[in-house]
């Protein structure tokens, strides 16, 4: 917290955040904790770093929208291009998409957020309880999917040796460890439901 995080994470109030950039930071956070104190990713309490960003980005914005209209900050931050519009397809991630999502998991509503940052005090306590519910309900979900995971009974592999290598019979790809063997297989196990899923009507 006094070395790792800040030097990670300098300057994070300001970024377009996507899904992979998080679970990267997330792995590289467990790694720290794992290699500095010894904590697994099966420890109970061991906060996730969306939470953490999600808090400071909601902070900054906060603060943000408390300054005076003449400062560069502000301006900034409501400030639009008089030209120009978006391209079809998929955009680039915006600030303020980034700041609505971060509302909606906390179940803030977008549209009132300014009035609430009004007061500082208020923000900051209503911030906090809102990032602490986000995050004991991920490590619900967590523990859901790990005892859905646990529950599953084990799949019947098969292997497939051609002239003694493991090979898939799928796509003839050859393997030398019988785990990537297993990953392999159910890949395309996962395909083939996804393609059943969208023939059925």
């Amino acid at each position: 917290m006094a070395i790792v995080l800040p030097n990670l994470l300098y300057s994070a109030e300001t970024w377009c955040l996507y899904r992979h950039h998080i679970r990267t930071l997330d792995r590289f956070h467990l790694k720290c904790l794992r290699s500095i104190m010894k904590i697994s990713w099966s420890d109970p309490n061991v906060g996730g770093i969306e939470s953490y960003l999600m808090r400071r980005q909601l902070r900054w914005c906060g603060h943000v929208s408390r300054m005076a209209e003449d400062r560069v900050a502000k301006r900034v931050f409501y400030s639009e291009l008089r030209e120009g519009k978006r391209k079809h397809g998929g955009q680039h991630l915006r600030y303020k998409d980034v700041l609505k999502r971060h509302l909606k998991r906390c179940e803030i509503e977008p549209s009132k957020w300014e009035d609430l940052a009004a007061q500082r005090p208020e923000w900051r306590h209503l911030v906090k309880t809102k990032i602490d519910n986000f995050e004991k309900r991920r490590l619900l979900e967590l523990d859901a999917k790990r005892d859905e995971l646990k529950a599953r009974p084990p799949a019947a592999i098969y292997y497939n040796y051609l002239n003694g290598v493991l090979t898939c019979p799928h796509c003839a790809r050859e393997f030398t460890a019988k785990i990537g063997y297993v990953s392999h297989i159910r890949a395309h196990e996962r395909r083939n439901l996804c393609r059943s899923r969208q023939r059925s009507p």
